[in-house]
Order: structure tokens, then C-alpha cells, then sequence
């Protein structure tokens, strides 16, 4: 820290003040600083402008009155003076992209979508390179990182009836009309995740193609976004939760996909073949967590963890393997301190992504009065890769994310992220293997 003048005068004056000039004693070799990476390098998670944003988990009732129908709307936010093109992703919950569709985001321009417009009704979010900017935002033409703005002059629209049948098809039932294979599981609402990456341009090349990786990409972290869940239906919830969507930075910012990263992997790193990893860019997710439950007691307390796990396998016409994903069961601590775990060897998995009960037997039971507690959880699904780079010589851990919903009495409800006990730059879970072996040795 540099001394400031008021500072340097008021050690000076003393010193003068006794006539002549003293020396300064030495001062004893001082330890070394622990020092802090800026997030903008490390794969620390933040709420900050990003190149990709995730919606972990939605929800959409396609055969309901959206006057009854649980919805989730999220917000796409350019931060940038410059015009953005923006590519949402819907995937199922098996990790199978669905549909994907662009935005055209004017300078510091938003963009609302409704999941239930989109999967109910096939109305894909209408966006133009032609629409007047704002006064603040430069030319719709320029930003040098879009390569042509032709195909986003007319963007979105209304799904064919055959297209919105398969998508409906897929994220109820797990099977496309056409295919008949299962890359999703059996939903009573259409369930599923979403990404969002800033792109080059209104391109049509799927998420499943490894050239969208390579080469429509962008790397400017200039996207926010949050998310809105409905539930207006009085029996089986009146309740609605927010969060910011999950951000993911790209590292480091902007220029081209042949920039070096030094991130150990990426969020998209499962999409890329071996010889050409990491070139997304997008910071890693952890695998460790801790969350706060609240269940029963006078109050009516609910609470359920909201679970997003990075995919098995991809590339395939069917990822069923996806379906049931091994974790290490987790440790509930009430609020005396009490584990819980579960019979030694009992095994536990779950989809790409899900809302789960606190109460399911995916976890232990509670045991003793309390109700009120917390868990440790470790979510690495075991199918990590052998890296040749330091410090990831072995196996990594996969990538994961976790929400808390808490609600009460059928009126109250809050959404919020889990604490991460690492990020996706620490090959090491020692600190939750502990805590478990605590729990089970207890």
C-alpha cells in the first residue's frame, strides 16, 4: 500500500521536531503475504458480467393455463455499450440439447423469456439487428467480434407444430418423436437447464457440433441474467423464488479461441475432444458444497436442493447413462451437531439436473427433535479424465452446482446458491472427505 503525504508528514514532523536526523531501525525479514487472484483469472463464481450464464433447473407446465402453470422466466442482460448476439441453449435434463435459438442485444439491452412461451405455446423470443439502439449504446453494426449480421435480421418466432411436439415429447416423456431414443427422464412438467453464451453471430450450428466451440464462441464477459420461478397453483404451491443465474466468466477476456487459458478445464470442457480442450475458456464449477435445510416444525417448513451436475458422457444420440450419476452421500448435521449418514454402501445418484426434497433418500434421515440443520455434500460423479498437465495428473472432479429453496406454510419461499466448499481450480476434496469421515466415525 502506498503511504499517503498526510501519512509521510506526521512521521516526518516527530523526527524533526528532536533535532537531527535519526536512523531507522531494521526491521526483522517479514513472512510472505498470502495473496488473492483477481477473479477475472480464477475460477472463483461470482455475480459479475460473464460470456456464459446457466439457469440450473426449470420448470414448465405445457398442458396448464399459465394462469396455473409453474413457469420460469429468466433475463438476459447486455452490460456493454456494444450490440451482443446472445445463444440460449435448452437442454434436458440428461444433458441433451433441445432446442437453441439467438438474441440480438442492442447496447445495454435486456431480453425476457418466458420458458412457458417458449415450450407451451412455441414462441421463440423475436429479435432484430434492424431494432432502433438506444441512445447510449453504439451502432447495432458495431462490434468488430460479430462476423455478419445477416442471419440476425429475423430471429425467433413460432416453432413448427412437429418441432414443438418433439421438444415437448423430450422434456415430459425423455424420448423424441423422431428418434425414439431416451435422452431424458419422465417429468410430469417439462424439465430441464439452460445456457446462455455471448457467440459471433446468429449461427444455427448445434451445441452438440464441436465447431460451435471452436469457432462460434466469443470471449467477452459482458452477460448478466436472474432467474423467476411460478408456481401459482394454490395446491400444489402458490410460491415463487429468484436467484441470479449462474455466471461463468471466460478466461482471460475477449480476443480469439487460439488465446491460452491457464484453467485446469473448462465448463464446456466434456464437448470438446481431448486435443482440444479448454478452448472455451469458461471458468470450471466445484463439487463440494454446504447447505442449509429447514424441515417441518410449526412453521411448515420445506426445503429442497436444487442439483445441476455436469454430464457423464455427451456426444451421443442417446445419454442415458446421464439418467442415474453416482455421488458419495452426503452428511446432515442438525443444529447440535449431530451426523447423519447414510448405511455404509447404499448408493446414490441423480440426473444432470433436479429439484430434490430435503427429505429424499437420496439423503440421511434427520435424526433426534431438531429440524433445522445443514449438509455437506460432495457431487464429483467419478467420470472425470486423465490430464497430461500439472496439477491435474489424475482424475479431476467434475463440475456442479447447487441451490437451496426454502419455503414455509405455503406462502413464503426464497432461492438462493449453496456455499461451494472448493472451486473448479482445486483438485483436492480433503476438506469435505474429512467432514464425512467425521460423520461416519461418530
Amino acid at each position: 500500500m502506498k503511504r499517503t503525504f498526510l501519512a509521510a508528514l506526521l512521521i516526518a514532523v516527530p523526527l524533526l521536531a528532536m533535532g537531527g536526523t535519526r536512523r531507522a531501525a531494521t526491521r526483522p525479514p517479514q513472512a510472505p503475504r498470502d495473496t488473492t487472484i483477481e477473479n477475472n483469472a480464477s475460477c472463483d463464481i461470482s455475480t459479475s458480467p460473464a460470456a456464459t450464464l446457466l439457469l440450473p433447473y426449470f420448470e414448465v407446465d405445457i398442458t396448464k393455463h399459465v394462469s396455473q402453470a409453474r413457469n420460469t422466466i429468466f433475463s438476459v442482460i447486455n452490460t456493454s455499450r456494444s450490440p451482443q448476439v446472445a445463444r440460449v441453449t435448452v437442454w434436458s435434463d440428461q444433458a441433451y440439447p433441445v432446442l437453441w435459438f439467438n438474441l440480438f442485444l442492442t447496447g445495454y439491452d435486456v431480453e425476457s423469456i418466458s420458458l412457458y412461451d417458449v415450450l407451451a405455446r412455441g414462441a421463440v423470443p423475436e429479435t432484430s439487428s434492424q431494432t432502433a439502439r438506444g441512445l447510449k449504446s453504439s451502432e447495432n453494426s458495431a462490434n468488430p467480434r460479430i462476423l455478419s449480421l445477416e442471419s440476425c435480421e429475423s430471429g425467433g418466432g413460432p416453432l413448427a407444430a412437429s418441432a414443438l411436439a418433439m421438444v415437448q415429447s423430450i422434456l415430459t416423456t425423455g424420448v423424441g418423436a423422431s428418434s425414439g431414443c431416451r435422452v431424458g427422464s419422465v417429468h410430469d412438467a417439462a424439465t430441464g437447464f439452460v445456457t446462455v453464451d455471448v457467440v459471433n453471430g446468429c449461427s444455427t450450428i448445434s451445441p452438440d457440433d464441436m465447431s460451435y466451440y471452436s469457432q462460434v464462441l466469443l470471449f467477452d464477459n459482458v452477460l448478466t441474467g436472474d432467474f423467476e420461478r411460478i408456481n401459482p397453483d394454490v395446491e400444489t404451491g402458490n410460491l415463487a423464488g429468484g436467484n441470479p443465474l449462474v455466471h461463468l466468466k471466460a478466461v482471460p477476456e475477449g480476443g480469439g479461441p487460439t488465446n491460452n487459458t491457464a484453467l485446469p478445464y473448462t465448463f464446456y470442457d466434456r464437448f470438446t475432444p481431448p486435443g482440444a480442450r479448454k478452448i472455451d475458456r469458461r471458468q470450471p464449477l466445484p463439487s463440494s458444497f454446504a447447505a442449509r435445510f429447514i424441515q417441518g416444525g410449526r412453521g411448515k417448513f420445506f426445503t429442497d436442493y436444487v442439483l445441476w451436475r455436469e454430464a457423464a458422457s455427451t456426444g451421443a444420440s442417446c445419454v442415458s447413462s446421464n439418467a442415474a450419476m453416482p455421488f458419495e452421500p452426503a452428511v446432515r448435521f442438525d443444529e447440535s451437531e449431530n451426523p447423519a449418514t447414510l448405511a455404509a454402501g447404499e448408493f446414490v445418484s441423480s440426473p444432470v439436473t433436479s429439484a430434490v426434497s430435503t427429505t429424499s433418500r437420496l439423503f440421511p434421515p434427520i435424526i433426534g427433535p431438531g429440524v433445522t440443520g445443514w449438509m455437506v455434500m460432495n457431487l464429483d460423479n467419478s467420470a472425470g479424465y486423465q490430464a497430461t498437465a500439472s496439477p491435474f495428473s489424475t482424475r479431476r472432479p467434475s463440475q456442479n452446482w447447487v441451490m437451496v429453496r426454502l419455503s414455509a406454510d405455503g406462502r413464503y419461499a426464497v432461492d438462493y446458491d449453496a456455499t461451494s466448499l472448493t472451486n473448479g481450480c482445486t483438485n483436492n476434496n480433503a476438506s469435505v472427505t474429512s467432514i464425512i469421515k467425521m460423520g461416519k466415525d461418530k
